[in-house]
């Protein structure tokens, strides 16, 4: 008897309703009803919500082969199950991972690449059988067709397979490696792409009978169940962190991090400070469009050019986006990824625009696969902005400040229904602590407010806008490091400054000494006065796993700036 575990997140069939008329019970139900019906499979199944998600070390340790169906909850699933999966394949458990799984975290551990491709909604797609000897594809025709199905296409991150079993062609002219197969350690591993959420896949006979012939070719040769329960195997990865793919529809991971949560790893899976390879670096596309007038080169090739200088993430103005989506292409035929979604907004004063523009940012985001955004939420009025700068001195009074305003109470009901919108699609929502005297999120304590009344929002830290409301970063972090699930990387230089307009600005006393401040001067990161390495050291230290944004508005020479800082903050995450 071969012991199967059927795992679905089971997340769509309970929020959209067109999922569930398609399938009643459940993908994981659908599939292992069909599987049911070979006498020779014990079948049973799990589910995202159940505890350890229903893949506790018992279960594993009977089962031998796992099928595995995700996409929503990717970046959510526990560190700790996904490793105890990927020991479980080298111990000899076979693996068939369907359609957005090939993002989990499970598949990205075993296979060691980046598991991005590229894809869009609904076309008709024809398998070929192109390994007709293979185990896989026995009693099968050498093509069928699938009415509708979600796109993917070529090029495809995955290490070279040891088969491609199955080849689909769609009818926009795109073909995939939609069948493969690998082995890694005593496992057996098959991906197969077709699958989508919306679409009948899995009721398709020809579906039905791939999965059937890849159970039992996954199935470990037989062996007692001390041997699957041995020690631990260890097996050197490389990449296994990387951007995602692009999507549009869905999100919480087909290509997606944080999302819906921060970028700090669970404490309980934690052994050691984050790893070079667990930060990644980006930058700003208006940097790039800058230097494009600067240099008159090419939009793409200077995206070319910053992603050969270890750059993997565009952080991207949304309002630039809805003017050009088709800039998400460009970016990620250039190997890259919009790291970041921001926008500014006016929730105080104009709520019920704002929240139908944070909403259409949101399903554009999802659209494409982006999974981080970012939300500036309004700015006061300069009486108003001076009273609460004065309270901001400790967090119990600019708590009692925003309380009691109105303007403030808005913009925090905006951001945290929008917070809960984008958790439902996998999107994790920040706010930074923005370098502007009429901003209520410009210093640390207000900033923690927002973050306190919003469950979810995460914080951006911006290393240099501390520094314009003359905060100690390294402060600011102590008291906002449980929130952090973005960064900004932003150095300043020194400069003359007018002080009694900082002060002023500030809700200072005139004679107030200034604390850090010597200056907003744009300079490469590493070349100004911030502690831009000891925060650095901070993050590796709290298990930060996300993107480090270059920043520097305003430089002259926006390319040389960026392949300076790239080259300073990768010896910073190569030192080990």
């Amino acid at each position: 008897m071969i012991s199967v575990t059927v795992w679905n997140e089971n997340l769509h069939e309970q929020l959209q309703p067109e999922v569930r008329e398609i399938y009643p019970r459940g993908i994981h139900g659908c599939i292992a009803e069909f599987l049911g019906r070979y006498p020779d499979l014990s079948v049973r199944t799990a589910v995202f919500d159940e505890p350890e998600h229903g893949l506790s070390q018992e279960v594993l340790d009977h089962t031998d082969v796992l099928i595995y169906w995700s996409h929503m909850a990717q970046e959510e699933f526990s560190d700790e199950v996904a490793e105890r999966i990927r020991q479980a394949v080298l111990r000899g458990m076979g693996l068939i991972a369907l359609h957005s799984a090939h993002y989990s975290k499970m598949m990205r551990k075993l296979l060691g690449t980046s598991m991005t491709l590229r894809w869009r909604h609904g076309d008709r797609e024809r398998l070929f059988v192109t390994a007709p000897a293979h185990p896989i594809s026995r009693n099968l025709p050498d093509d069928f067709e699938l009415p509708v199905e979600e796109m993917y296409g070529e090029y495809f991150d995955i290490p070279k397979p040891d088969d491609v079993v199955f080849t689909g062609w769609f009818a926009g002219g795109e073909v995939f490696r939609s069948g493969c197969t690998f082995q890694r350690g005593l496992g057996k591993i098959f991906y197969f792409q077709p699958g989508h959420e919306t679409c009948p896949t899995y009721h398709d006979p020809n579906i039905q009978q791939v999965i059937a012939n890849a159970v039992y070719w996954c199935s470990p040769v037989r062996r007692s169940r001390e041997d699957l329960s041995c020690r631990e195997v260890k097996q050197p990865l490389e990449n296994a962190e990387s951007f995602g793919k692009e999507d549009a529809d869905g999100v919480r991971g087909k290509g997606s991090i944080p999302a819906g949560t921060g970028e700090i790893g669970p404490k309980k899976a934690q052994t050691g400070a984050a790893k070079a390879g667990d930060m990644k670096l980006s930058v700003f596309f208006e940097h790039i469009r800058e230097a494009s007038q600067q240099t008159g080169k090419s939009i793409e090739e200077l995206l070319r050019e910053v992603k050969r200088a270890g750059i993997q993430g565009i952080e991207m103005d949304y309002a630039v986006l809805a003017e050009k989506p088709e800039l998400n292409r460009t970016i990620r035929d250039a190997g890259l990824e919009i790291s970041n979604l921001y926008h500014f907004f006016e929730f105080g004063k104009r709520y019920a625009a704002g929240m139908h523009m944070g909403r259409k940012m949101l399903d554009a985001a999802e659209r494409m696969g982006i999974r981080r955004v970012m939300l500036i939420p309004g700015f006061l009025d300069p009486e108003e902005a001076l009273a609460l700068h004065r309270a901001s001195g400790s967090y119990e009074e600019a708590a009692r400040y925003m309380e009691s305003s109105l303007e403030i109470s808005s913009m925090r009901d905006a951001v945290a229904e929008l917070t809960e919108y984008a958790a439902r699609k996998g999107i994790m929502v920040s706010m930074e602590d923005f370098d502007s005297f009429t901003s209520p999120i410009a210093r640390m304590y207000p900033l923690k407010w927002f973050l306190e009344q919003a469950p979810g929002l995460k914080h951006t830290l911006d290393m240099g806008n501390y520094a314009f409301s003359d905060e100690d970063p390294m402060e600011a972090f102590e008291v906002l490091k449980d929130y952090i699930g973005h960064v900004h990387c932003k150095d300043r230089g020194e400069e003359p400054e007018e002080e009694a307009e900082i002060r002023r600005g500030l809700g200072l006393p005139e004679d107030a000494p200034l604390k850090v401040r010597k200056g907003l001067k744009p300079v490469p990161v590493g070349d100004g006065y911030l502690p831009v390495a000891e925060l650095v050291e901070k993050l590796k230290a709290l298990h930060y796993k996300g993107y480090l944004a270059i920043e520097h508005f305003g430089a002259p020479d926006q390319l040389e700036y960026m392949l300076k800082s790239a080259e300073y903050m990768r010896g910073l995450l190569e030192n080990e």
